[in-house]
């Protein structure tokens, strides 16, 4: 490795994701299951690249309808993303276009289990205040010191709106309206404490966080831990760069259901899985280069 700045190898591959000039695509889908890469990639003319690195990402790409494509799991969080869209940004030359296919929980009035949700509106970011809890560290309750809640709900980082509604038409066309929903994500930077999860074995203060994103922003509808960095990422990209932008959308089946504690049946997502990969391919080479 050389470059402690920005490690790559020998052959310029990148530390993470292990990828170097040539052999990731354009136009991208991420997801967090390397089994959903690999379920996608059989919707694919065919396979020109394959590779799963060290550190947990999986790279697939060959081409879809003639057009070239990359497919990059990169597991659970926002780390993972961040290291995804800065590397693969490092190795690919030219504008890209990127769509997030995931999984999330539905907190809004309309995000049912089963349903296909379009993160159109955006997403925001969900941190924990982690000095908010620092009374803790002496044992004191931070209620009586902090002038801050315990966690911190950013502004809202847009999607690329052309993106958006190829991904909504088509994933529409394919499920049917019913079957799809838009509105705001909001992104935590982890699945409990950030997601309002109650665990007795943690002071986490969050019983209410949930409600508290709602009202801070009536519009959100889902719950993960991915798409808000995608999106501020591809912004920054573009501010930077506007010739080599990064346009940016997300979709994510609804497994969870956090007002009624539901959960999507498995038969249900491989249902979904199928149905909605061949719409966000098409969606996703049917975007026109910037």
């Amino acid at each position: 490795m050389k470059n402690a700045n920005f490690p790559v190898d020998n052959e310029g591959r990148t530390y993470h994701v292990g990828v170097k000039h040539n052999e990731v695509a354009n136009r991208i889908i991420t997801v967090g299951d390397p089994k959903r890469a690999y379920k996608i990639a059989e919707h694919l003319d065919s396979t020109v690249f394959k590779h799963e690195s060290k550190r947990g990402f999986t790279t697939i790409t060959g081409t879809y309808k003639g057009t070239p494509v990359s497919l990059i799991a990169i597991g659970m969080g926002t780390p993972m993303a961040d290291m995804m869209v800065r590397e693969v940004r490092e190795v690919v030359s030219g504008p890209i276009i990127m769509i997030r296919f995931g999984s999330c929980g539905g907190i809004g009035e309309n995000s049912r289990v089963g349903l296909m949700a379009v993160a159109k509106d955006g997403a925001v970011n969900v941190c924990r205040n982690y000095d908010y809890f620092a009374p803790m560290y002496s044992g004191t309750a931070p209620e009586a010191t902090s002038t801050e809640g315990p966690y911190l709900v950013s502004k809202i980082c847009p999607s690329d709106v052309q993106l958006s509604e190829l991904l909504y038409s088509s994933l529409s066309d394919c499920l049917g309206k019913d079957a799809v929903i838009t509105g705001l994500n909001a992104t935590a930077d982890s699945f409990y404490s950030s997601q309002g999860r109650q665990d007795p074995g943690f002071n986490d203060h969050n019983s209410d966080l949930i409600d508290t994103i709602r009202k801070k922003y009536p519009n959100c509808e889902t719950l993960e831990m991915e798409s808000h960095m995608l999106l501020h990422l591809a912004r920054c990209a573009t501010f930077h760069t506007p010739q080599a932008s990064i346009r940016a959308t997300a979709c994510a089946m609804v497994f969870a259901d956090r007002k009624t504690n539901a959960f999507i049946a498995p038969e249900t997502v491989h249902e979904l899985e199928a149905k909605a990969s061949r719409a966000i391919l098409d969606a996703l080479v049917a975007c026109p280069m910037k």
